[in-house]
């Protein structure tokens, strides 16, 4: 299997019956046609990425012509959605010399980074790595866990939207099973800049200073007074994923980031997890529990870019280039779509 066999491989396990008919548009074809193209995708599972590179299809899944807003991804999965909306950008993006750069709510600079960004774009993984990424947001994880202290069991939330309470979650896991929050963390960071890059300065205005931040997660001390917010946001979300890649064992890459324990209902937006009746490792209970809800956050069992160090290590190098599509991402083609498919950030 190739490279792009691979990757569509991943984007198959991703989509729904629904989401190949949509692909094939089975609603338009006779059904024995519709049945031979999706029999198609699924023997050569590289044919999915050229199908989304095609402008009327990623306009037909994005209904950027038309559809009755009440209709509007009634059957389609999310990842679907965000995959599409990810091929779109990269289309648009190869040519292009520039791209504004969202500043404020209402004002857009251009950065001339346009082929830096169709370059990192046209790497089949890349474009598959921020498709799972924006889809592990459209349902946000919640949970409680319970730690053991000298005056007896202590309850504590934790939120995959929070960074405040996934930071807390660090010193209540062993060791073993603290890569998947680096890795949510990382995620956080780079869904917050890409998609609300707004919460950046409410979230340095709040309680969470970043100097603060690098040194309870194991991270170096943020380099001083050289980076705006924004530059702080990208070199903390690429220490955690370097942090997740570099403490991994090939257990925790084939174990804790793959997997799925505790699963979410589907339809329902905000799980809650148990905080666990026995004592965990290290006499903290629920950590497992905690450390394979945020593994299926973070792309589950199914997932190239959360089962491989050099993933991580790869996005870590692209923070920058892949914060960028995701803002190009977001205003051309997502920013109806936040108050639909995400739970804005706190």
């Amino acid at each position: 299997m190739d490279e792009l066999d691979r990757v569509g491989a991943v984007y198959l396990a991703h989509l729904t019956d629904a989401d190949l008919e949509a692909l094939v548009h089975a609603d338009e074809v006779p059904a024995a046609e519709a049945e031979t193209r999706i029999r198609a995708l699924r023997r050569s599972p590289a044919l999915l990425l050229d199908v989304l590179d095609r402008p009327s299809v990623t306009a037909s899944v994005l209904n950027l012509s038309s559809a009755d807003p009440r209709q509007r991804f009634a059957l389609i999965s999310p990842f679907l959605v965000f995959a599409a909306a990810i091929h779109r950008v990269a289309a648009d993006l190869r040519g292009s010399g520039y791209v504004p750069e969202r500043t404020t709510p209402r004002l857009r600079i251009p950065v001339f980074d346009g082929p830096q960004l169709a370059g990192y774009l046209a790497q089949a993984e890349h474009r598959l790595f921020l498709a799972e990424l924006l889809a592990s947001f459209a349902r946000s994880s919640s949970g409680v866990i319970v730690t053991r202290t000298p005056h007896g069991l202590r309850r504590r939330r934790w939120n995959d939207l929070d960074l405040g309470r996934l930071v807390m979650l660090l010193d209540s896991l062993p060791e073993p099973e603290r890569p998947p929050v680096w890795r949510r963390l990382g995620d956080l960071t780079l869904f917050l800049a890409g998609v609300y890059p707004a919460a950046i300065e409410r979230v340095f205005a709040g309680r969470l200073d970043p100097v603060r931040l690098a040194s309870v997660t194991g991270l170096s001390a943020p380099p001083s007074g050289s980076l705006d917010a924004a530059g702080l946001f990208e070199w903390l979300g690429a220490g955690w994923y370097r942090l997740a890649a570099s403490r991994a064992t090939a257990e925790t890459v084939a174990g804790a980031f793959a997997p799925a324990a505790v699963i979410a209902p589907p339809g329902s937006r905000s799980p809650a997890l148990p905080a666990a009746g026995s004592p965990g490792s290290a006499g903290r209970p629920g950590a497992t529990a905690t450390s394979s809800a945020l593994s299926r956050a973070a792309g589950g069992p199914r997932s190239a870019a959360a089962t491989t160090t050099a993933a991580l290590r790869d996005n870590a190098d692209h923070f920058h280039q892949a914060r960028r599509v995701l803002n190009a991402t977001t205003d051309r083609y997502l920013f109806p779509l936040t108050t639909e498919w995400f739970t804005p950030p706190g």
